[in-house]
């Protein structure tokens, strides 16, 4: 059955309104939308165009903006009502959004004013963007992945055995040393030209950077040994959208995967809670350059 994500997100967006400015349950929200935690984000982001934190700032920045015009109270008492830890912190999310200061913006002391404010800087095409949240057609798209993007298609994995190290720590760092030592022990096991996989356990929007988990694999027999320092998991395999890519700069792995959940999110496939991952078919350590595929469980 195809999925409608855009309507499913709708309760979340209209809870979103109506409570941006309190503290955000994470389970509850995702739950409105019949979506797990570990998939919200990015199916968030691939039908709204923008990632929830930024969803939520910006509604907080409207309120601000509104509440400055009218009340003409200190910066101060408006960033501390509306989520900010500071009169600098608003200020400077406020002129990054709007491309003026909140200064500027309450001291406009008529809408006349306001209008020429806006004419003169970001806040008049920044208004009429907002307007038109979850509207038909308003899938995540951008202009890199116009020219860039490849097809998706599924695939089916086979259950198998997974050797791996674990990586703690920002999603892209650290990978070196422990993926020399796993093939190090790899090439004296005959393993060394075994199926590469990195899964990812954790949502970076969500989850510290230095708390993000990463598990470097090696596809294995199952009666396979290893020694101390690297682990042996059981990998479920089933169904999965897959979006295959020859990577050059290190910015090109984000725009995969947002181009593969775009994909999935216009096909209507629904996801699954399996943790999605990296296959590579090549890397080249010297150029860092990569023929890899990209993986997200679907149902």
């Amino acid at each position: 059955m195809r999925v409608d994500y855009q309507k499913r997100l709708l309760p979340v967006i209209r809870y979103l309104e109506q409570h941006f400015n309190q503290p955000l349950n994470l389970p509850e929200v995702a739950a409105l939308a019949n979506l797990s935690p570990y998939h919200f984000h990015r199916t968030f982001k691939a039908v709204q165009g923008e990632t929830l934190a930024d969803f939520i700032r910006r509604l907080r920045l409207a309120a601000a903006a509104d509440e400055l015009f009218k009340s003409k109270q200190p910066i101060l008492n408006i960033a501390l009502e509306f989520g900010f830890s500071s009169s600098q912190s608003l200020a400077k999310a406020f002129k990054q959004h709007y491309g003026v200061t909140p200064s500027e913006f309450r001291d406009c002391e008529n809408y006349q004013q306001f209008a020429q404010l806006a004419r003169n800087s970001k806040i008049g095409h920044t208004l009429r963007k907002n307007g038109n949240e979850l509207a038909p057609g308003n899938s995540y798209t951008r202009s890199e992945l116009t020219t860039w993007s490849n097809p998706m298609e599924t695939q089916n994995f086979a259950a198998t055995k997974l050797a791996y190290i674990r990586v703690t720590g920002p999603y892209g760092e650290g990978y070196e040393e422990p993926s020399g030592r796993l093939y190090q022990w790899a090439a004296m096991k005959g393993l060394a030209d075994n199926t590469c996989i990195f899964i990812y356990h954790d949502n970076p929007e969500v989850t510290p950077n230095d708390k993000c988990r990463t598990d470097i694999c090696l596809m294995v027999p199952q009666e396979t040994d290893v020694p101390h320092g690297i682990e042996l998991q059981d990998f479920p395999g089933g169904e999965y959208a897959v979006i295959r890519q020859n990577i050059t700069e290190n910015n090109q792995y984000v725009l995969a995967w947002d181009d593969l959940m775009s994909k999935v999110i216009e096909s209507g496939i629904e996801n699954d809670d399996r943790p999605c991952f990296e296959l590579y078919h090549s890397y080249d350590p010297k150029t860092q350059h990569a023929d890899v595929s990209f993986c997200t469980a679907i149902k």
